[in-house]
């Protein structure tokens, strides 16, 4: 065979491979990235109860007020306080996220009267009595996991990718409670509706669920309840950003239940930084 026939199949071979290859196809982390793009404001505020559900099936509520604020460099804040009942008033968390995946974390109790810092090994305990951990409170770290996608599912009628997460470095292995984390996350506007959550023995631990879609003000999308079925959003949330108004997180392992039910939210009021501090932490 001649050199130039060999060239020439060479590049028809490159061409149809091209062609062969989906249009748009996405990687995993760029899935996240684009997650993370589309659902961010500026700011956020949520009134919510939390009621806790025992393997039983006895409850308790708790009233909490949630404040989120996006900074500039992209990174963000959260501020977690309970408001009742009485017991628990005034408790709070506030968490900073880290450039590098190493987020702070504080927790303030008012009978000890002055913040008390998460150590990095604390934060797979459980938060407050809920089925959630410390670590599930925090923005996704992007910078210190690996991202995988490994199929596609459809939830309530909204095609998802399904995308494995894996803690990237030697330290969030050690400090996270999980050996990797699963996420549905719809296609038709880059949110999450799920997340399987697998212990160290790579044992399904915990299934976080979200639900109903809303728009929240603009192309901004939250979801309203956990058992709404077939709730499709309109076609114009592929440009959207979205919230949940009711999360449940369940523990498969001991039986227990936390829903997270938004009454009110907020956003973009113009929160400030100096609210997310330890000085507002201990009011």
């Amino acid at each position: 065979m001649s050199r130039r026939r060999w060239l020439a199949l060479l590049v028809a071979g490159a061409a149809s491979a091209l062609l062969a290859a989906p249009a748009g196809a996405q990687s995993a982390i760029d899935i996240m990235k684009r997650r993370r793009e589309l659902q961010r404001v500026h700011d956020e505020e949520e009134r919510q109860i939390l009621r806790l559900v025992s393997k039983s099936g006895a409850t308790k509520e708790r009233r909490v007020t949630r404040w989120i604020l996006s900074g500039a460099n992209d990174l963000d804040k959260i501020l977690v306080r309970f408001q009742a009942p009485r017991d628990v008033e005034n408790t709070a968390l506030l968490t900073w996220e880290g450039k590098d995946g190493n987020d702070d974390q504080w927790l303030y109790l008012p009978s000890v009267k002055k913040p008390k810092r998460i150590a990095a090994s604390g934060k797979k305990n459980r938060f407050m009595g809920t089925d959630f951990a410390y670590e599930d409170l925090r923005s996704e770290a992007l910078a210190v996991h690996t991202y995988a996608l490994v199929g596609s599912e459809v939830i309530d009628g909204a095609d998802c990718w399904i995308v494995d997460a894996k803690p990237a470095t030697e330290r969030q292995a050690a400090d996270s409670g999980y050996s990797h984390r699963k996420l549905w996350i719809r296609k038709d506007g880059y949110v999450t509706v799920k997340r399987e959550f697998y212990d160290r023995h790579d044992r399904l631990e915990k299934v976080e669920t979200h639900r109903k879609l809303v728009n929240v003000g603009g192309t901004t999308w939250r979801s309203n309840e956990v058992e709404t079925p077939n709730a499709v959003a309109p076609a114009s949330v592929a440009a959207a950003r979205m919230r949940t108004n009711e999360v449940e997180m369940s523990d498969v392992q001991n039986g227990t239940r936390t829903v997270v039910i938004v009454e009110s939210r907020a956003i973009d009021r113009g929160l400030r930084d100096e609210f997310f501090s330890e000085a507002e932490l201990v009011r």
